[in-house]
């Protein structure tokens, strides 16, 4: 698939993505339940990447992140050179590159634990792969635009409902969103040593509240048939399959529920070890808390960039909340380091998973052929 072609992804026939017409299907509701379940919203037999967009959108992106470089320090080529210095300490790096391996199989993983509660059937392979695309679309869109669309449909295509693909996608990240929230609120506790500024820490708690409002106003607004019945019936149509959807993971017990926020704060972990790793490959030795609740904050204010990968706002925010934890001759190689490690090379992986599966679906049209 070319940068200058926009790629096509085909929806399987229904009855392929689930093994076959005369498959019996794990769950498959009755003749009677199909009677009384609401309409289905459509999904698109076809889907179109826009790859000239993205790679388009990874350019500005790293021209971004080298612009915000320059600006706060412009000797970039010695920066560029003492980033080698981590050579020196490999083993650093390496567990730097396994925090990240971890960090992509729990996100992964806890997709393939939504889905499967849903649908039983559904390959594991395929559903980890659809997880690790993400991280490509994401990564290469603004405000990773096309990621929860994406996913949807896929997750369509390898043998959910619309509205539960809907569900699983959302579900996992508003969990993702939460632990995150969480973890960034102890920024603001005594022992933390926060490195944040006044503005942004009312930035921050702007943040976090605006997501509470929505979160709480959402949770009561769909409970409530009321609050329905003034929607749109188009737009109460894919509602009521969402909400049907998620009746689906309340009936499953807590414990889906507990394994799905352990495999989040399992990414956060990972996450947030990729930085202090990344800063002793590069010789440093310092306290620890800082760097943690200011990951925490960057890792609030990143959606707010309108360049993929947050850039700009990861950069800026990376040399003002961690950067005054460490030398400066270091600051702007670990900066590099960690954007390689948590933006380039899970998008790298995303598009090794994508090319695998749209190799396989070739194949198998041809030999349908």
């Amino acid at each position: 698939m070319g940068a200058d072609d926009d790629s096509t992804l085909e929806a399987e026939p229904r009855g392929d993505a689930h093994g076959g017409d005369d498959a019996a299907q794990v769950g498959s509701p009755s003749a009677e339940t199909l009677e009384a379940e609401p309409p289905e919203p459509e999904i698109p037999r076809k889907v179109a990447l826009p790859w000239r967009r993205m790679v388009l959108g990874i350019f500005l992106g790293l021209l971004a992140g080298v612009v915000v470089i320059l600006i706060v320090n412009p000797h970039v080529a010695e920066d560029i050179e003492a980033a080698t210095l981590a050579t020196r300490q490999p083993w650093y790096l390496f567990f730097a590159f396994l925090s990240l391996l971890v960090l992509l199989v729990a996100d992964s993983w806890s997709l393939v634990l939504l889905v499967r509660v849903i649908r039983p059937e559904v390959s594991r392979k395929k559903t980890l792969g659809v997880a690790l695309e993400a991280h490509l679309v994401g990564g290469a869109t603004s405000f990773g635009g096309l990621e929860i669309p994406y996913q949807v449909f896929v997750l369509y295509r390898i043998g959910l409902r619309p509205s539960e693909s809907m569900s699983a996608v959302l579900v996992k990240g508003v969990i993702h969103t939460t632990v995150l929230v969480l973890v960034a609120l102890a920024a603001f506790m005594p022992f933390a040593s926060s490195p944040i500024t006044p503005l942004q820490r009312w930035i921050v708690l702007g943040i976090i509240g605006a997501m509470l409002f929505a979160w709480v106003v959402g949770y009561f607004w769909l409970r409530r048939p009321l609050g329905l019945s003034l929607l749109p019936e188009r737009i109460r149509t894919r509602l009521d399959g969402f909400i049907e959807a998620m009746a689906v993971f309340r009936h499953a017990g807590w414990r889906v529920m507990v394994q799905l926020v352990a495999l989040q704060l399992v990414y956060w972990v990972a996450m947030f070890a990729i930085i202090p790793l990344v800063l002793h490959a590069l010789g440093w030795r310092g306290p620890i808390m800082p760097i943690m609740t200011g990951q925490a904050v960057l890792q609030v204010l990143m959606p707010l960039s309108p360049l993929p990968g947050g850039a700009g706002v990861a950069e800026f925010g990376y040399l003002e909340l961690i950067g005054p934890n460490a030398p400066e001759r270091i600051r702007v190689a670990s900066l590099i380091l960690w954007r390689v490690f948590t933006w380039l090379i899970p998008m790298a992986i995303g598009a090794v998973a994508l090319g695998m599966r749209t190799a396989g679906y070739g194949g198998r049209l041809r030999r349908r052929r």
